[in-house]
């Protein structure tokens, strides 16, 4: 980048271990930046500090861009940022709201999963006026509309002019995104090898079981507790169809009546700082535990004489007065353990990676198959790296499905299937991708609830939505032909007749 200084590369906290070492490689073939903290600098070469999403997270990064100053910003895997409401993306907006003149590259494999909402804030301050998206946040809803994936979708309107005859208002968006000036979008080399998506029948599910997902979608847990919340609801229906659930355990034998007053003021409190947080965000002030410091050293005695910046929380007294009070724990309840049998049966009778979503099952299915679970954390991250493709291994989605080279393995069990186009097309391609020498790849789906079974078709929506707006093939929505067996190979409409009903 001509008359660059300073740069900053965001990266998912989870590839740091590769960069590193990828770093190493091309260093030894390629003239690269200095590396900030590097063992050599070059003079007349710009600065590349390389930074997580999740370090731009914590509150030693309040004001961590403003500390580095870079000219050029670059981030890959840009659509962790796509929350504007998030810590991280909050600060990162800031910056670009002082320093317009800074440089932006984003690079992502899926920058919308959901909506174009997703990224018109990173294209904006890419591409500024010749962004291909609307630069007032009212025409970005508007567009959405028409665009996103949902129950409800509004006529194209004024977009029906990006259309041919007979076209979906979507490739008409798509053309033009795509031919911008400033957008390089390329179809990923097709991988000249089948991939089969096929559900995993998991025979019998217990009716108890069922009963009691029927219980939690009725806004009731398994223990007897009612949700506040349909959102609390929907989590405890999937943690159940895993075979388990979580709740709160009180280890020092708090009284009832004490832990209701906790979850009130909690209650309150949590409003409040979020209610603050949607507000201009400032230094020291821009996240919850910031704001918490803020509030106490608004409530010193004798008085903070400091240079950080105070908070007046009305509900910080009463909070402060009772946090410390309560010592809830989280616990996983498990209620059956068919989901755990199954996969760890999947993993000893041959060779592939389990995908899970909560590392209390993965734990578990480690435990019954004999082999190892990766979840989070930079060790695990490396460890799974060094994997010879000679076992079965349990890998958490989260940490491990975005951004690494598995193709050592060619077969995957899902068993908690995501929801997320987006999160599926990073999944599929960890094995699915060049270098891969199987003659194919299998992934295996558990879809034995209807919880399980809406995920995989919402994710099938999801996905249709991001190969329309960005041209980018999808695998979840690849097609075969002749393997009528895969539900992913066959219209949506279609599927009801591949997957269990079951509530």
């Amino acid at each position: 980048m001509p008359s660059c200084r300073v740069a900053v590369l965001f990266i998912p906290a989870n590839l740091l271990p590769q960069f590193q070492v990828e770093w190493s490689y091309y260093g030894a073939h390629w003239r690269l930046p200095n590396l900030a903290g590097g063992r050599w600098f070059r003079v007349g070469l710009p600065v590349l500090h390389v930074v997580s999403y999740n370090k731009l997270s914590s509150q030693e990064a309040t004001n961590l861009l403003e500390r580095i100053r870079p000219d050029l910003v670059i981030l890959n895997e840009a659509h962790n940022l796509k929350d504007p409401k998030s810590t991280r993306t909050g600060r990162f907006l800031r910056y670009f709201e002082e320093n317009p003149r800074t440089r932006l590259v984003a690079l992502s494999g899926t920058f919308a999963s959901k909506s174009i909402k997703d990224y018109a804030h990173l294209s904006r301050l890419a591409l500024g006026e010749g962004s291909p998206l609307p630069l007032a946040h009212h025409v970005v809803e508007e567009w959405g509309t028409a665009l996103d994936p949902g129950k409800v979708v509004a006529p194209p309107g004024s977009l029906e002019q990006l259309c041919e005859p007979g076209e979906h208002v979507r490739e008409g968006f798509q053309r033009r995104r795509n031919a911008t000036r400033g957008v390089v979008a390329t179809e990923e080399s097709a991988l000249d090898k089948p991939l089969i998506i096929r559900e995993r029948h998991i025979r019998p599910v217990p009716a108890q079981l069922l009963a009691l997902i029927e219980l939690a979608h009725a806004g009731e847990r398994p223990d007897g507790e009612q949700f506040q919340e349909q959102l609390q609801s929907v989590a405890c229906a999937r943690q159940l169809s895993a075979g388990f659930f979580h709740r709160w355990r009180y280890p020092r034998g708090e009284p009832p009546e004490l832990i209701e007053k906790w979850f009130a003021r909690r209650k309150a409190w949590n409003k409040e700082v979020w209610e603050e947080l949607k507000g201009e965000r400032r230094e020291h002030m821009d996240s919850p535990g910031l704001l918490t410091k803020a509030a106490i050293r608004a409530h010193m005695t004798p008085p903070y004489q400091g240079d950080k910046p105070v908070w007046h929380a009305g509900t910080w007294p009463e909070w402060a007065e009772i946090h410390a009070a309560v010592q809830p724990e989280p616990q996983a309840v498990w209620v059956s353990d068919v989901l755990v049998k199954d996969a760890a049966e999947w993993a000893r009778s041959r060779v592939g990676i389990v995908w899970v979503e909560y590392p209390e099952l993965g734990e578990r299915i480690a435990k019954a198959a004999g082999v190892p679970f990766y979840g989070g954390g930079r060790a695990a991250s490396e460890a799974i790296l060094r994997e010879t493709g000679t076992r079965s291994v349990v890998a958490s989605i989260k940490a491990h499905a975005t951004g690494k080279n598995l193709q050592q393995f060619s077969r995957n069990l899902v068993v908690t299937p995501p929801s997320d186009g987006a999160t599926w097309e990073q999944l599929l391609a960890r094995t699915h991708r060049p270098g891969q020498q199987a003659p194919c790849v299998e992934v295996d789906v558990c879809l034995h609830t209807q919880d399980f079974a809406d995920a995989f078709t919402t994710a099938r929506e999801r996905a249709r939505f991001i190969q329309q707006t960005d041209g980018q093939p999808q695998k979840l929505l690849l097609s075969l032909g002749h393997e009528r067996v895969a539900m992913s190979h066959v219209p949506i409409e279609e599927e009801a007749e591949f997957r269990p009903y079951l509530r």
